[in-house]
């Protein structure tokens, strides 16, 4: 059975970069922690998997980042319900900040769906704050961690 849920990528850059991310524009991408929110309703494991491969047709505003940049977990929440923008909603109220209004926000009101964290602290209020979210509609917030191997990924509930 294919799996559906809710997903925010903790992607790390490096190296600062300008990319040109398709048809949004031309930005400066500090190196760092970003958090990137998303939904897969079609399948939630082969599209976190597709967002870790660095070799891939770049179709979603994600793949520009993602190809030059390791994920190094996943957070994800499985159910038919769309969290992204309520997640991207709360990454925003922290303090995360913007660098590429539109990115991956395309289909709804958001400013963005990628958010440029200032370190660590702030990454795990922020993922404290979407344990709450899962918990009050009785999901669970889970993660994947990146293990040596890049391309396997470690299931484990976050808490």
């Amino acid at each position: 059975m294919v799996k559906k849920g809710s997903y925010a990528l903790v992607i790390v850059l490096e190296k600062g970069n300008r990319l040109t991310v398709g048809r949004l524009g031309t930005f400066e991408f500090p190196s760092g922690l970003y958090l990137y929110m998303g939904s897969a309703l079609n399948g939630l494991y082969s599209r976190v998997r597709r967002h870790i491969r660095h070799k891939k047709r770049l179709h979603w505003h994600v793949d520009y980042l993602t190809s030059g940049a390791a994920v190094e977990q996943v957070w994800y929440a499985l159910g038919e319900e769309r969290r992204e923008c309520r997640w991207s909603a709360v990454a925003l109220a922290e303090g995360a900040a913007v660098v590429a209004p539109g990115f991956g926000s395309s289909d709804c009101r958001c400013v963005t769906h990628l958010f440029h964290v200032r370190d660590e602290v702030l990454l795990d209020t922020i993922r404290g704050r979407l344990i709450e979210d899962c918990g009050e509609s009785g999901s669970r917030l889970q993660v994947m961690d990146r293990s040596e191997d890049s391309r396997i990924f470690n299931t484990r509930e976050s808490g």
